[in-house]
């Protein structure tokens, strides 16, 4: 094998732990999930894995309905709280030698392009006014 498909086979490998990882939890923070702090208020969007499998990025989107006031420092305690949990989970349902440790990130991506969408709304209402 040259280095290029090992690369590759690396890459594939980090990719279904990234998807497996994305499952677990996310079908863990449906069922198992107690924490008021984070029960129904999360979703899970993405997942990253060092190539050395020691750390699991979990990216989190806070729901929130319109309206709706949700303190985001608090859904993130909540969910550093949970971590050790999730990763409990990871190790019971993967065969893996070394369960990453996890970290919490919290994207805000859907919550900015909507606010993006919503400028450019009310810029098109302007302008046709």
């Amino acid at each position: 094998l040259c280095r290029t498909e090992v690369f590759i086979m690396r890459k594939q490998r980090l990719a279904a732990i990234e998807k497996e990882v994305l499952r677990v939890i996310s079908t863990a923070l449906l069922e198992d999930v107690k924490n008021p702090k984070v029960k129904g208020m999360v979703s899970l969007t993405k997942v990253r894995v060092t190539e050395d499998l020691k750390f699991a990025d979990l990216y989190f989107t806070i729901l929130s309905m319109e309206g709706q006031n949700i303190n985001k420092e608090r859904v993130e305690e909540g969910l550093n709280e949970i971590r050790g949990f999730l990763r409990k989970k990871v190790s019971e349902e993967l065969n893996l030698r070394f369960v990453p440790e996890m970290r919490i990130k919290i994207d805000d991506s859907i919550e900015y392009a909507v606010r993006i969408s919503k400028l450019l709304d009310d810029i098109k209402k302007k302008q046709e006014e």
